[in-house]
């Protein structure tokens, strides 16, 4: 990631401060500044197919799914995503890129055999990871922590 973590504490028995900073690229494929789009009307109920191996991670990006309004259904590996896409009552995939039995790039690749947007929601932002990630299927990427309102913003625009 290209980063720096940075350590300061006061001595034993007084915890410790880490600071973690990364270099990320915060550029989503294909998006046409979304920020400056007026909402159309009420939002649109999506049903949206949440991959994530990270449980704290996937938990509350589910509730904030949920608290937008969409049904969120949830896969913590590549395999539980397939099944799910199976049953093609989704209309959006978010997905992680790193799985522990694969990579969201091999559920891209079965995914989009249907019509359906898909967005990488990963901590890899470099332009080769862009690159690679709309090469692969991906319509937008966002990388982790992902910005509140940039991924309403985002879901607004593929539910568009």
């Amino acid at each position: 990631h290209h980063g720096t973590i940075e350590a300061e504490s006061r001595g034993r028995s007084f915890g410790a401060t880490f600071k973690v900073t990364l270099d990320t690229a915060r550029e989503e494929i294909g998006k046409t500044d979304l920020d400056s789009r007026a909402p159309t009307g009420p939002p649109k109920r999506l049903r949206i197919l949440l991959v994530e191996d990270h449980r704290e991670t996937r938990h509350t990006l589910s509730r904030l799914l949920s608290h937008f309004g969409h049904e969120v259904l949830t896969a913590d590996n590549k395999q539980s995503a397939l099944e799910i896409l199976g049953s093609g009552k989704v209309n959006v995939l978010l997905c992680d890129i790193g799985l522990p039995d694969g990579s969201g790039y091999e559920v891209i690749s079965q995914a989009k055999r249907k019509p359906i947007k898909a967005v990488a929601i990963t901590g890899f932002g470099t332009e080769e990871d862009l690159r690679r990630s709309k090469e692969a299927g991906f319509d937008l990427h966002l990388v982790k922590p992902v910005d509140l309102h940039e991924l309403h913003t985002v879901l607004d625009e593929v539910a568009a």
